[in-house]
């Protein structure tokens, strides 16, 4: 029953991409972070080979501490990326507003990842922004 949810999930979130979206996932990914490896390794191969690559590619943005690269840091400072609390983050990004347009925040597993990245791109489309919520300034890898 999981696989058929699964599968499901999948394919309606490939409709989704496949109607016009041209934005990138980027993952905020904490060095010592449990939960972004964790996610590095059961999601990451399946979503590459599958058309969510093709539709939404992945950029890993690796995160030290309160370090950031150059760029994110820049976003981060000009209100372009809201407050990030924790990795792994996923930020889905429009690179021609250069701008974040929704997030998830955390991973626990892979079905739920693909759901909660479903919802977020369903609620892009009607013109909302996924996961936005006010900061409290906190720019740190997290724990988990």
């Amino acid at each position: 029953m999981k696989k058929l949810i699964f599968l499901v999930l999948l394919i309606l979130l490939t409709f989704l991409i496949n109607t016009g979206f041209a934005q990138e996932l980027l993952v905020l990914s904490g060095e010592k972070s449990k939960n972004s490896k964790r996610w590095q390794e059961e999601v990451l191969p399946e979503y590459e080979k599958n058309t969510l690559e093709k539709n939404l590619p992945v950029k890993i943005v690796p995160v030290q501490g309160k370090l950031f690269p150059e760029w994110m840091a820049k976003a981060l400072d000009e209100g372009r990326v809201d407050e990030i609390f924790g990795t792994p983050t996923f930020i889905i990004w429009d690179p021609k507003k250069e701008k974040e347009i929704g997030r998830i925040e955390g991973y626990t597993q892979k079905p739920r990842f693909f759901s909660q990245l479903n919802e977020a791109l369903d609620l892009i489309e009607k013109g909302q922004h996924p996961g936005k919520r006010e900061g409290s300034g906190h720019r740190e890898e997290g724990s988990g």
